[in-house]
């Protein structure tokens, strides 16, 4: 009866443990979704961020942690279905001539203001942008 119990608490703790995404969507769908969207927009549609995190020249970076999950064929094997921390950047309308400082009109950047970092960051560091482009060791 023991060994069961022990069993038992042993296989929830470590269905606990197990990392789910927030959104339903892949990173890949929300990339498209996102894309060319302001701020604003970016916020009605995925919620406010778990970080914001201003950059170098103006911009800003906001994190969603957990967000999303890396989906498709096009992924390697071993991250493909991870779940990751979602990272957008915007760029400030005030250094591509269009002046204001109201964050709400600000534009994920292009090409690569939408990124991704992996939760555990030791194992698996953060890929890059183009999941079709190998690093070199």
């Amino acid at each position: 009866m023991n060994r069961w119990i022990i069993l038992l608490l042993l296989v929830f703790a470590t269905s606990a443990c197990g990392r789910s995404a927030k959104s339903e969507k892949s990173y890949d769908q929300i990339r498209k979704i996102v894309s060319g969207k302001t701020a604003a927009e970016v916020q009605r549609l995925l919620g406010p961020p778990d970080t914001r995190k201003p950059l170098l020249l103006g911009d800003e970076r906001w994190t969603w942690w957990d967000y999303t999950y890396l989906g498709g064929k096009d992924w390697a094997p071993e991250v493909r279905g991870k779940v990751v921390h979602l990272e957008i950047t915007f760029e400030s309308p005030s250094l591509v001539g269009q002046g204001g400082d109201n964050k709400a009109e600000w534009r994920v950047s292009e090409p690569y203001g939408v990124g991704f970092s992996f939760p555990d960051g030791g194992d698996n560091p953060s890929l890059p942008l183009n999941k079709k482009t190998r690093r070199s060791i």
